[in-house]
Formats: C-alpha cells, structure tokens, sequence
C-alpha cells in the first residue's frame, strides 16, 4: 500500500510553472558516416576494397531550457563530444586504415514538443540545429601519398531529431532521450592523394542515448 501511494503522488508539481530549468547530459554515442565516392574512383586500380567503421563515444555538458508554452520548450545544449570513424583501404598488397578521431565542442539549440504530463510521466519529440568545431581537426595538417589520412573540416553544422521521456523525480526531473544528428555540411576537407581523394563527400552521423538531469 506505501508502494502504490508513493507512485500516485505527484513530485514536483509546480514544476512547470519554472521558465527556465538547468542541468547537466552524459551522452554515450555511436559515430556513423554516410559517403560518396568520387566520380572517377571506379576508375582507379589502386583501392580493391573500402570500409567506413563506427565506434562507440561519449558526450557531457549541460543543459539550459526555457519553457515559452504550455507544450513547447527551447533548450540550449552545449556538450563536449569524444567520437571516432575508422576508413579501412584494401590495396592490391596492403591494408591501410585512416583513423579519424573528434574531440567536438558542440552547441544545440533545440526545440521541445511535450505531452501532457500524467502524474510524474511525460514523452516529448525534439528536433533543432547544431554547431560543431572539432579541436582535433586535421584539416591545416600536412598530408602525403603514404600517410593514412581521411581530415574532416573543424566546422560543422548538423540537424538533429528524436524523441524521448520525462520522468519527474522526487529531486529532480529524469530524461532519457534517443537522438539522431547528421552532418548538413560536407565533412571532407580534400586533398589529392588517394585516402581522401576516393571520396566526393562525407556526412558524419551520430546515434545518441542521453540521460538529462534537470534542477
């Protein structure tokens, strides 16, 4: 019976009524690419075989939200994102693999669509832009026919789209959140040689599991 009262209470009920709530986002991530290969790479001899490879990663940071209706919330995200892609080359006699490793300062502006909340539950779609520069950009480094290297650009911009659910804590309130981001901008930053040179365009893609804690 204590059991079934205390999930009938209602925690935090003038929750809602806060213009702006801050908190803090810890974010494991999955790093995907979608590319296209350049119009003269079936051409070459060189490349028997191409493989992109994901990785797992993680982001953290923070979260401002501020509340402008009954069902619509604005959340600023900055976050510090770790995330790698891996380009496998299969030549003739050797394999050569390309590591692309992100260290991304990311700031979201994001909006939030929200049910009504049914005790301490609430689901919500969320959708909005990003911004990122990546400190470990190869883009200014000095590259060679035999040096492995596919150098995304330090700037970026990305959409981002998902879903999730809100739960009101005694505390605080808990979100756990599924996100998709894909790159709007090209991600290559070119070069003649022939690791970078295989590829007309890449699209960096993010899978994301965020867990928000809010005051």
């Amino acid at each position: 019976m204590c059991f079934v009262s205390a999930q009938a209470q209602e925690h935090r009920p003038n929750d809602d009524q806060r213009p702006w709530h801050f908190g803090i986002s810890l974010t494991p991530n999955f790093a995907k690419a979608k590319y296209v290969l350049s119009t003269d790479f079936y051409a070459k001899d060189s490349v028997r075989h191409l493989k992109v490879e994901g990785f797992s990663g993680l982001n953290f940071g923070g979260i401002a939200d501020y509340r402008i209706g009954r069902y619509f919330t604005v959340r600023y995200l900055p976050q510090i994102e770790f995330s790698q892609r891996n380009f496998t080359f299969t030549f003739a006699d050797r394999t050569q693999t390309a590591k692309t490793e992100s260290v991304s300062l990311n700031q979201c502006l994001l909006l939030k669509h929200h049910s009504v909340r049914h005790r301490n539950h609430r689901f919500y779609v969320i959708g909005g832009l990003r911004y990122s520069h990546d400190f470990q950009s190869n883009e200014t480094t000095v590259r060679g026919p035999n040096l492995p290297m596919v150098a995304f650009k330090a700037n970026s911009f990305y959409y981002e789209y998902g879903f999730g659910y809100d739960h009101y804590g005694i505390w605080s309130m808990i979100s756990t959140e599924f996100k998709m981001s894909n790159s709007i901008t090209n991600m290559l930053s070119s070069d003649p040689y022939i690791f970078s040179s295989s590829f007309e365009r890449i699209q960096a893609r993010l899978f994301q599991i965020s867990f928000l804690f809010h005051n």
